[in-house]
């Protein structure tokens, strides 16, 4: 699959995506008033309450596979697989199963769920701060995004894209892909409908932007965006790249001497 280009900023719904995430979050929890204790299943001489299904469902969210918790079939599907886990799980007790490695490995994975945990947390603070900030005041800049999705999308067709211009744009992005582990087929080889509905549209984007870029003047003020971007980078605060950090060689006690 292709990555996106950075610049087809006007093909892309991560502002609905945004809006939708905050306001629905509550949609995953229990609201129909089943208590957790309820048997849903038998199996065997086992049961499976609401509680366990909810908390497969859960566990399939954060460590396996996304699940729409408005899809009926997806839910369903859930406390089908824990059915299913459960016949497995009679089968072995049944032949005694037991594997030495078992004990090993799980010490491992739960090591990788701890963190997997932390990261999902840390991830949802950082979504939430985010929410908080944007239900302040979105609407004037949401605007202003959707208008220039809407103008660009509406004159890119216009561009002219030559098939060296697809050549050299799926060029320069194998080498991209390559400087990450990823090789990609040759332009020869690959098909009319990829290169169309693909490369093209990606093409057009970045040449419809380059000539906008070539009209008007733009000016990046890098040191304030450096600043920024250091403030981002455990690395450079701990190595004192940017201001406040502990510089290399010195100790915590002599950064002021150390000079900015």
């Amino acid at each position: 699959m292709f990555l996106r280009s950075k610049k087809e900023f006007f093909y892309l719904a991560a502002a609905a995506v945004l809006f939708t995430a905050g306001w629905a979050c509550n949609k995953y929890g229990n609201v129909s008033g089943i208590p957790d204790n309820t048997v849903v299943a038998v199996v065997g001489d086992h049961q499976i309450t609401f509680g366990d299904w909810m908390r497969q469902t859960d566990l399939l969210r954060v460590f396996d596979t996304p699940i729409d918790a408005d899809n009926k079939d997806q839910v369903k599907a859930v406390l089908d697989s824990l059915v299913d886990q459960q016949l497995v799980l009679e089968a072995a007790q049944k032949a005694h199963y037991s594997d030495g490695t078992f004990d090993e490995n799980l010490k491992k994975k739960l090591q990788e769920a701890d963190l997997t945990i932390k990261n999902l947390k840390d991830k949802l603070e950082k979504d939430i701060e985010t929410l908080r900030r944007v239900e302040k005041d979105y609407q004037e800049p949401l605007k202003k995004m959707l208008l220039a999705r809407q103008f660009a999308k509406s004159q890119v067709d216009g561009v002219e894209v030559t098939e060296k211009d697809m050549r050299d744009w799926y060029e320069d992005y194998s080498a991209q892909a390559r400087q990450v582990g990823r090789n990609l087929p040759p332009y020869s080889k690959i098909n009319e409908r990829l290169k169309n509905e693909t490369i093209k549209p990606q093409v057009e984007a970045e040449k419809f932007l380059k000539n906008l870029q070539g009209e008007i003047k733009v000016e990046r003020k890098t040191d304030v965006i450096d600043k920024y971007l250091a403030s981002l980078s455990i690395s450079e605060k701990m190595l004192g790249t940017e201001e406040g950090g502990l510089p290399l060689g010195k100790s915590a006690e002599t950064k002021d001497a150390g000079g900015k």
